[in-house]
């Protein structure tokens, strides 16, 4: 039967939820301006104008695992093309207008001639995959370390740009921009990857490995103006050349975990607003710029201002993609109207396996409400359920949508600041992930049903709520057209429910 289209809708409750009116493809309202910048919304809707999906590496989309691969995982091979490609079309739909993927070309390090890491192979992958973006509306965007994330290999063949550690040791990533030769291998790389793809966007990293510490480097400026100089020179060296290109800097590891910037901090970003398109203050453990300060900061910046939202799961490679289920629109949906009413225009939102089902509609809800803040999140969930899983009902889009509450809530609900605070030396997070230890070489212990995240009350709290969705999954049988997502709820609620008694056992917790 046509579904209506006014829903009775409320996570857990019942409140009313109108769809939106006469439906279509958000990607159709999120097309690229000339020369790839990203164009500002149409319409009166509150929407963030770099709406940004990002991948990170390529193959934390990737829909079939890598189990046995360490992070990031360096494939470049056709199914990571054609899982990224499958991502596009949520992406597109959703309302996202960039792309951001890194690991195309050199996962760990560029070769000192910087163009035979391109193969024709893998040539053919990395065309295919910015067509496969740009027919979707979508604005690709190359992942660029400035000066470090890519390096090593070229520091081990040139010693000469080598950076130090603090303590004057040689540093394993970075480069060292007292070096004149450290720029002309960041120039090299810009040229090769510009000059031959046609990206329509520039991500810039450079301290995520961390950076020089040597008397002319951070030794002299600090971190954060250091970090500023080496992007502020990149990023005149792309608009020097391609001045339509979208260049934005993400500031990860400019600061420790939890810290804010000082005033001279945010002066030099200050400076930096005057070079970019968009500074990136993602918020993994605490944002650089202080909620109280933000709106302030924001006034003064010359480029827009982006966060990565307020919470985000960092999906594993080498976990089975249906073995856990961690849907967050209440609280995504939150923070991207608090950051965006604090003076935000700018979100990099973390994407992942689509063959995951939490991670698919986060995708799918995640665009929605970047291109329009102000609508309900339960009215954004409801159009997403209704895309995804096609209910035959009200009473079917109900129970989908307690579903996704209950997952949602069961789990994050017993979050807190103390033992974050206690176990990491940080606020609650923006990032987490199933394996707080993101490297290793086989599926890790599922750290994220332990401390900080679930103590012994978070955990039987986490449980019943596993035990809720098990209940309500045989209730639709035969009322969605789901495509097996159900089915692959089901089995992560076993395998979840499994590891958390598993886990309690091994503590001497009771379980039923």
């Amino acid at each position: 039967m046509k579904m209506p289209r006014r829903r009775l809708l409320r996570t857990g409750a019942a409140a009313a939820a109108a769809l939106l009116a006469g439906g279509g493809s958000r990607a159709a309202q999120a097309r690229p301006g000339a020369g790839g910048q990203a164009a500002p919304p149409a319409g009166p809707r509150k929407a963030y104008d770099y709406r940004i999906a990002f991948g990170a590496w390529i193959n934390d989309m990737r829909v079939d695992p890598l189990p046995l691969e360490n992070w990031p995982a360096p494939q470049l091979d056709d199914e990571a093309i054609a899982s990224a490609v499958r991502a596009m079309d949520v992406q597109a739909e959703a309302g996202f207008n960039l792309l951001d993927v890194w690991g195309l070309f050199a996962t760990y390090g560029w070769p000192p001639d910087i163009a035979s890491a391109v193969d024709e192979d893998r040539r053919r992958r990395i065309v295919r995959f910015i067509e496969a973006a740009r027919r979707r509306g979508l604005v690709p965007a190359l992942g660029l370390g400035t000066y470090s994330w890519g390096y090593d290999r070229i520091i081990e063949a040139d010693p000469e740009v080598r950076g130090k550690n603090p303590d004057g040791s040689p540093h394993p990533h970075a480069m060292c921009d007292a070096s004149p030769k450290a720029f002309e291998y960041v120039r090299k790389i810009i040229d090769f990857t510009l000059g031959q793809f046609d990206f329509g966007a520039v991500h810039l990293e450079s301290c995520d490995l961390g950076c020089c510490w040597c008397p002319a480097c951070a030794g002299k400026d600090g971190v954060v103006a250091y970090n500023v100089r080496i992007n502020r020179k990149t990023a005149d060296y792309i608009k020097s050349r391609w001045p339509r290109k979208t260049v934005y800097v993400i500031t990860i590891n400019w600061a420790p975990a939890g810290k804010h910037f000082g005033e001279a901090e945010e002066d030099a970003v200050v400076e930096l607003g005057k070079h970019v398109d968009c500074v990136f203050d993602q918020g993994h453990s605490g944002h650089h710029i202080a909620p109280a300060r933000r709106a302030a900061f924001v006034r003064r910046l010359g480029c827009a201002y982006g966060t990565s939202g307020g919470v985000w799961l960092y999906p594993d490679t080498r976990w089975d993609r249906h073995s856990y289920f961690l849907p967050y629109p209440k609280r995504a949906a939150k923070a991207l109207r608090e950051h965006h009413a604090g003076g935000a225009r700018g979100c990099m939102y973390y994407q992942g396996p689509v063959s995951n089902p939490g991670q698919e509609a986060m995708m799918a809800f995640g665009g929605r409400m970047l291109s329009d803040v102000d609508r309900s999140p339960e009215e954004a969930l409801a159009e997403v359920l209704e895309r995804l899983y096609k209910p035959k009902g009200e009473e079917a889009l109900r129970r989908l949508a307690r579903i996704f509450a209950v997952a949602e809530d069961s789990y994050f609900e017993q979050w807190s600041a103390e033992p974050f605070a206690k176990v990491w030396g940080i606020p609650v997070p923006g990032e987490f992930k199933l394996d707080q230890r993101l490297f290793g070489t086989c599926p890790g212990p599922a750290t994220y049903l332990k401390e900080p995240c679930l103590g012994p009350e978070g955990r039987k709290a986490y449980r019943n709520g596993l035990r809720t969705i098990l209940e309500e999954i045989p209730k639709l049988a035969g009322l969605c057209d789901d495509g097996g997502r159900l089915a692959a709820i089901r089995r992560s609620a076993i395998v979840t429910l499994n590891l958390l008694n598993t886990i309690s056992y091994c503590l001497g917790e009771p379980i039923p």
